[in-house]
């Protein structure tokens, strides 16, 4: 009896020594960011149009899957992978709940589905009169601001001193773009969360960044269509979300029966923006057999690292492109 109740306790001790250490790699957090591998996602997922053009191929957007201040044992896991990656939070991001990252995410998708409407029912537009989508600005919303900035996640810009976006959206902007840039004083009209305030201009409230939001006159859209809800965050699908709805618009299908897939934001005069983990991007494009990669030229050298990696990098063609149009320039020579 004796030696099993030593036994019993040597096993204790060995568990303990064991799992503490593990469960304080596994718990404290750091100031790094952890990229992994993600999945393919076809974009007609985020936008469905009212009798859309079928696509004998496919569009697909490239998620990853970040973890930032991720843990101690999770930064050992990932040193070890030859697709994966771990760095530094930059500083300018460290006063950011995990929340508010969340929410930045959201409100980039949002500007980013938003542009693509308008982008891609635009160029529709100029191939068959009868498609139609009117818009009106709406605020510039807050996705950034500095540590010792009175803004928040969220904040929706609608007036610059008494100017206001909806009355007059050309004097907003220009009343907006002359206090960003101004030392003088300017007062900010702000909508948050249903309370109406004012900020004043300085230094340090103006360390933001942040994005036009539009309002969409979906009623009288031509076609019809609707926004599904997902939990996608972040604006790197824009591009292929814009090809997705250009080609669900019209009766040419610019995916020739290929599999398509790539990244990129977009913005509404057509420029293609870059984003990060462009090399995981690549990794799982390429494990999803996809024929095509569409890379932002700003991306293009570092993706090229991933693609030259590749065993049979032939069947997984890789193009850089600056602008919408080029992108479909791209897909009709492809």
């Amino acid at each position: 009896m004796k030696y099993f109740f030593k036994k019993f306790w040597i096993l204790i001790a060995f568990a303990i020594l064991i799992n503490i250490p593990l469960i304080v790699l596994g718990t404290v957090r750091t100031n790094k960011t952890v990229t992994l591998k993600g999945g393919t996602s076809i974009v007609g997922d985020f936008v469905e149009v009212e009798n859309a053009y079928e696509a004998e191929g496919s569009l697909s957007t490239i998620y990853v899957i970040s973890l930032d201040h991720s843990t101690i044992l999770q930064n050992l896991m990932v040193q070890a992978s030859s697709t994966s990656e771990v760095s530094e939070l930059p500083k300018h991001y460290l006063h950011f709940t995990d929340m508010e990252i969340m929410k930045m995410g959201r409100i980039q998708h949002e500007s980013s589905i938003q542009y693509s409407l308008m982008l891609a029912y635009e160029a529709a537009a100029a191939k068959n009169s009868t498609i139609n989508l009117d818009y009106e600005y709406d605020a510039y919303v807050i996705a950034y601001y500095d540590a010792v900035s009175e803004f928040r996640i969220g904040d929706r810009i609608i007036g610059v001193d008494g100017i206001y976006a909806k009355n007059d959206f050309t004097a907003f902007k220009m009343a907006f773009n002359e206090a960003v840039a101004s030392e003088e004083n300017h007062i900010f009209q702000v909508s948050r969360e249903k309370e109406e305030l004012e900020i004043q201009n300085s230094k340090d409230n103006l360390r933001i960044a942040g994005y036009s939001y539009y309002i969409l006159d979906q009623a009288n859209a031509f076609p019809k269509y609707k926004i599904k809800p997902t939990n996608v965050g972040g604006p790197s699908g824009g591009l292929l979300q814009t090809l997705a709805l250009y080609n669900s618009l019209l009766p040419e299908d610019i995916t020739k029966g290929k599999k398509i897939a790539g990244t990129g934001t977009i913005e509404p005069d057509g420029t293609v923006g870059p984003i990060g983990g462009i090399q995981q991007k690549i990794y799982t494009a390429y494990e999803d057999r996809m024929e095509i990669f569409l890379c932002p030229e700003e991306n293009y050298e570092e993706a090229l690292l991933a693609y030259n990696k590749l065993r049979s990098k032939e069947r997984m063609k890789l193009y850089s492109v600056r602008t919408f149009n080029e992108a479909l320039e791209v897909l009709a020579n492809a």
